[in-house]
């Protein structure tokens, strides 16, 4: 009986490590897609599309063989000191951290509460995608709460993120044009990214000067002083936001 166990359990880890590494791939395929995708985001919508299925694939594929346990999504090593790094699949947290750059740079949204309901409705999608594809964690010498907590805290990451993009990038709503004056320009430079900013007068509800971030060529264009467009749209899931025209 014993050696009938562990001839299973062996099977398990085996087919675990296996649909993991025929998913190399797909990991692959996310790091050249993200970094288009951050680096020079054209065709946009093809790009995000493309970002936006690959986690969903990712789980469907690797759970296709045999329903693998959880723990083959998150590859555990060694750091330096000895203590374990837990690293899940690059097409779960890479697909979700370019996407979550990407939507923070190009789009603003009126208000974080609107982005709750349908981030949330998405988050629960994913996490019945991912425990119909995946088993529970029964035997491992590892943390199952950091398995447990780097894997759901990406794809938390990710639902909210992919939303908020998919009601952005897909909005074909008419906007509402509302007219503010430039009062400053500033720019912040960061390790990887250079941000712009134009500070306008109050308009629309928004009582209070603020900044809102647009291209660099847009930015070189407007002059302080100057009169801008402001298009407030509804948004595909009814996330409204806004953007300089």
């Amino acid at each position: 009986m014993k050696k009938i166990e562990k001839k299973e359990i062996r099977s398990k880890v085996t087919l675990s490590k296996l649909t993991f590494h025929k998913l190399d791939w797909l990991e692959k395929f996310t790091l050249g897609i993200g970094i288009w995708f951050l680096v020079y985001p054209k065709p946009y919508e093809i790009l995000f599309s493309i970002l936006l299925i690959i986690p969903i694939v990712g789980l469907i594929l690797n759970g296709f063989t045999g329903r693998p346990s959880i723990s083959s999504l998150v590859e555990i090593s060694k750091n330096s000191d000895g203590s374990d790094k837990y690293d899940v699949a690059d097409f779960i947290d890479f697909a979700a951290l370019i996407i979550l750059i990407r939507v923070l740079i190009d789009f603003t949204f009126e208000s974080l509460y609107s982005l709750i309901i349908p981030g949330t409705i998405t988050f629960i999608i994913m996490l019945i995608l991912l425990f119909a594809t995946h088993k529970i964690i029964e035997k491992t010498t590892k943390s199952r709460a950091w398995i447990y907590t780097s894997l759901i805290f990406n794809i938390f990451l990710y639902s909210y993120s992919a939303a908020y993009g998919l009601n952005c990038v897909f909005d074909n709503s008419e906007p509402q044009v509302f007219e503010a004056k430039v009062i400053d320009k500033t720019i912040s430079k960061g390790r990887r990214h250079t941000t712009y900013y134009i500070k306008v007068t109050p308009w629309g509800h928004h009582y209070d000067p603020e900044e809102i971030s647009v291209s660099s060529s847009h930015w070189e264009n407007i002059e302080i002083g100057q009169t801008v467009k402001i298009d407030l749209k509804k948004g595909l899931l009814n996330i409204p936001w806004y953007y300089v025209e």
